[in-house]
């Protein structure tokens, strides 16, 4: 098992996402963490660069360390000296942000100099109509201005418009943006995020997918790992991550970092999820007839949390899971092996001697 876990750490994780605190400055209705301002706790500066400093030490595959809440800007001068000690290890960084700190243009402007100063790699950037409720567009704009003019890569996140509202064709269409799209699409990008509902009463945000549509390993198992706010290792950054408690490997303050990521390398649920994804899986269980009776999945994340946590689903995983693992397991270290040989080509490559 050691050379298995040997192996697989050659080329996971790729990334450590760092959610230093769900407090933030607005309350979006649908939110996966129920963000708000009222939300004080947050891990301090020094817990943040021991969790930098642990991923960097325990995993040579670690590439991008990225900062995300909550609102991490609101973690203030802390977040700039995070994200210098990443940079200082050799690590891309991004931060993701609802751009608050965007409400003037010279504002946005001074952020962005502390944040090439500390040395970010990129911003994303989520918006919608949710998120207009509690920071106006024009905050938006000028901060996407003032980052993609200074050359950080940008990345704009809308949520999925409902049938009253046109944020993405808004932003779209925006004078200020459509020179940014037109003149730098190498480093500024606009994407419509999908979407899924958190509470009753929600208004639907077109039509669902469906289960049938979802076709796709999950990208996020084993390729990132996540530090929640409360100290704990996350296996994914998944929507529903703090819905399913089989997705926290443990506490980064009683374990090894290292040794979590291996516990998760023990359960086979998580290694046929990153391979075929929660849908294919729920299929290979039911049926294709399940795509009907799940026709209301919008979300890859929604299907996971109901291959978690629906009751028959998990009295038929535990009947069945049997029969896929040597399939499952096979594949899987082809894969890994597959991932060995690029990343070693790449190396030579810039070495020199391919």
């Amino acid at each position: 098992m050691q050379g298995v876990i040997t192996r697989v750490r050659d080329v996971f994780p790729q990334s450590v996402t760092i959610i230093p605190t769900y407090r933030c400055n607005a309350e979006c209705t649908e939110c996966c963490f129920e963000s708000n301002p009222r939300i004080r706790h947050r891990l301090g500066l020094s817990e943040i660069i021991k969790a930098i400093n642990d991923a960097r030490s325990k995993f040579p595959s670690l590439q991008l360390i990225v900062f995300s809440g909550g609102e991490v800007f609101l973690l203030k001068d802390d977040l700039y000296t995070a994200i210098a000690h990443a940079h200082a290890l050799g690590l891309r960084v991004r931060c993701i942000t609802n751009a608050f700190w965007g409400k003037t243009f010279s504002a946005a402007k001074r952020t962005v100099f502390r944040l090439i100063e500390a040395g970010i790699t990129e911003i994303n950037i989520s918006t919608g109509s949710d998120h207009q409720a509690h920071v106006p567009f024009e905050s938006v704009e000028n901060a996407c201005e003032a980052l993609v003019k200074a050359g950080v890569a940008t990345l704009v996140t809308v949520e999925k418009d409902s049938p009253t509202t046109n944020c993405l064709q808004r932003i779209q269409s925006s004078p200020r943006l459509q020179p940014l799209i037109e003149n730098h699409p190498r480093i500024f990008t606009i994407q419509c995020n999908s979407w899924m509902p958190f509470h009753e009463g929600y208004v639907a945000r077109g039509s669902a997918p469906g289960l049938e549509a979802l076709v796709d390993g999950c990208s996020q198992i084993f390729s990132n790992l996540v530090v929640t706010p409360y100290g704990k290792l996350a296996a994914c950054c998944g929507l529903t991550f703090e819905h399913i408690p089989e997705l926290t490997l443990g506490d980064i303050n009683a374990s090894d970092m290292g040794d979590l990521f291996n516990s998760a390398l023990d359960d086979f649920l998580k290694i046929w999820i990153h391979l075929d994804g929660p849908g294919a899986i729920l299929r290979s269980l039911f049926g294709e007839g399940i795509n009907e009776e799940l026709k209301s999945i919008r979300h890859i994340c929604q299907a996971c949390a109901v291959l978690h946590l629906h009751p028959k689903v998990r009295s038929e995983l535990a009947l069945q899971y049997r029969e896929f693992v040597p399939d499952v397991l096979a594949r899987f270290a082809l894969k890994i092996e597959i991932l060995r040989k690029k990343r070693l080509q790449r190396g030579r490559v810039l070495n020199g001697k391919a």
